[in-house]
């Protein structure tokens, strides 16, 4: 193997893309959301400390809610989640290790679950603390769907 071919070998040009497209995506979201600026800042200005998930257990949450900043969210997330997808693709088609594979396709399942999660949180279908339970459930669904592609593609590759 070259140093050339060892150099490529390190760089993530996938990973870089993305999160270039992540630069950019949020960027645009800022920009196509009207008075977003000042939502963020009423949002991080609303946060108070709770009592509703345990007793005696003060929690911060914002106290109204906030559909503009929950809806730029969302959308973020749904764009994002879309282009993992595409990303997943390329990584197939240029034969890259099992591990970014597993990787984009846990991020794909984590962002569209997210973008999912915080449209029902603008809708008001939940609350706070229950979008804030299912980010945690998609982070530990994501790392064990990334886990079980690893495992699955070795026990494939063993079989041959």
């Amino acid at each position: 193997m070259t140093r050339h071919e060892r150099r490529y070998e390190k760089r993530d040009i996938f990973g870089l893309v993305s999160f270039g497209f992540f630069l950019v995506l949020v960027g645009v979201i800022w920009i196509i959301t009207p008075n977003l600026s000042e939502e963020v800042r009423n949002f991080f200005e609303d946060f108070k400390l709770k009592e509703e998930v345990f007793p005696n257990v003060l929690l911060p949450a914002p106290q109204s809610p906030h559909p503009v900043v929950y809806t730029a969210i969302a959308r973020f997330c749904f764009v994002f989640g879309l282009f993992q997808i595409f990303i997943l693709v390329l990584r197939f088609v240029f034969r890259e290790p099992v591990d970014k594979l597993a990787g984009t396709f846990s991020g794909m399942v984590f962002w569209l679950g997210a973008g999912f999660v915080a449209n029902m949180l603008s809708a008001a279908t939940i609350k706070w603390f229950a979008f804030l339970g299912w980010i945690i459930v998609l982070i530990g669904l994501s790392l064990v769907i990334r886990s079980l592609v690893v495992l699955l593609f070795e026990l494939v590759l063993r079989k041959d």
